[in-house]
């Protein structure tokens, strides 16, 4: 391990399972629940005070299948808020770790969403994530300067058009609080749904993250370069089988406000980095063309939001142009130059527009280059 694991019996845990919406059936998992109330024995029984446990569910778990002396509520947009921002904001303990199983997206301005169990298709209520762990990195929260937050949510557009609805409350931030750390999982990259297995009742994302701490213990939750690590790993082996195509994220949030750590994937090939490549132009052109025939790469303003979803190195070496065309060559070429970027732009115009077939187009003669 990288570092001292924080002591169990300073430690907060905040578990939400949300399986049913009152948006109907529809919006029904099998899954959430069950995960909280396997995360909320996991952490009793490395050490955690079942005190200083709650989950927050809905429906209600029975009684006999939590450990003794766990707090338990029925999750609603009341209950979840009231314990992050006040419960938590007073608490006194020094770690917390937060899990999430439920429905999210992200909307146009990139900020990830998390479907209150009160959600409907008409009044799609929701927690704004980045703004909450904003304020969670402030002195508006008094303690827990350790934290590790695993959502197991998707990161695709919202049911109906929540990702166009405007009005979503975000939270009151502070001054920063030095040396405060945020841990943060995402169980799918951006434009990407989270995998949940409803015949077994429990989420792709949360399973893996379990069946890694039940065989190496509390402590790997805050090893962030050994868990992320495990997790790629799995993930990159079910995805070699064809059996899966989800990514999962981290983000490392510094104590300073908005200051978001670097999105991190598996490459998907050595590890070294590759010399520069000279793509002819008989190859380059039919990515090009495919890339240039999607809509909302063509439009300047939505083109810029594409390519703000590239890493920072990537993005800068880009030599501009305002024509398409143009433009897109130069995006291409510098993409080819930094292993995995080609797969981060197809999975940035994905996210742009998920269900356009011109980007399936794109995505499958992009294949051809990463050869």
């Amino acid at each position: 391990m990288t570092a001292a694991a924080p002591d169990p019996r300073t430690a907060r845990a905040v578990l939400i399972g949300v399986d049913e919406y009152q948006g109907g059936p529809a919006w029904s998992l099998a899954g959430p629940v069950d995960d909280a109330v396997r995360f909320a024995e996991f952490f009793v029984t490395h050490g955690v005070p079942p005190e200083q446990v709650t989950v927050l569910a809905a429906p209600m778990p029975a009684p006999a299948v939590l450990p003794a002396g766990v707090d338990c509520r029925r999750a609603t947009s009341s209950t979840v808020r009231g314990m992050f921002i006040r419960d938590l904001a007073t608490s006194s303990e020094s770690t917390l770790y937060v899990l999430w199983g439920g429905h999210g997206y992200v909307d146009l301005d990139r900020h990830r969403r998390l479907l209150f169990p009160d959600a409907t298709d008409d009044d799609p209520v929701d927690l704004d994530l980045d703004s909450l762990l904003r304020r969670f990195g402030t002195d508006q929260v008094r303690a827990l300067n350790r934290q590790v937050w695993l959502v197991d949510a998707c990161q695709v557009h919202g049911p109906g058009t929540p990702a166009r609805i405007g009005g979503h409350e975000t939270f009151a931030a502070g001054d920063p609080v030095p040396g405060r750390a945020q841990d943060v999982y995402l169980a799918a990259g951006f434009g990407q749904p989270a995998v949940n297995l409803s015949r077994r009742r429990t989420g792709l994302f949360s399973r893996e993250v379990l069946t890694l701490l039940n065989e190496h213990g509390l402590p790997l939750l805050t090893d962030p370069p050994t868990l992320t690590d495990a997790l790629q790993s799995r993930f990159a082996a079910m995805r070699a089988t064809g059996s899966l195509s989800q990514t999962p994220t981290y983000l490392w949030y510094r104590h300073a406000i908005g200051n978001e750590g670097q999105l991190l994937r598996r490459p998907e090939s050595v590890p070294a980095p590759p010399p520069p490549r000279d793509v002819p132009p008989s190859l380059l052109k039919p990515v090009v063309d495919a890339l240039t025939e999607i809509e909302v790469f063509r439009r300047p303003n939505d083109r810029e939001e594409i390519l703000s979803l590239l890493r920072g190195s990537v993005y800068g070496q880009i030599r501009r142009n305002p024509a398409a065309r143009l433009d897109a060559i130069q995006i291409l070429r510098t993409c080819l130059n930094h292993p995995g970027a080609l797969s981060e732009l197809v999975e940035a115009v994905r996210f742009f527009a998920p269900n356009d077939e011109a980007v399936a187009h794109f995505e499958a003669v992009a294949a051809s280059l990463k050869q």
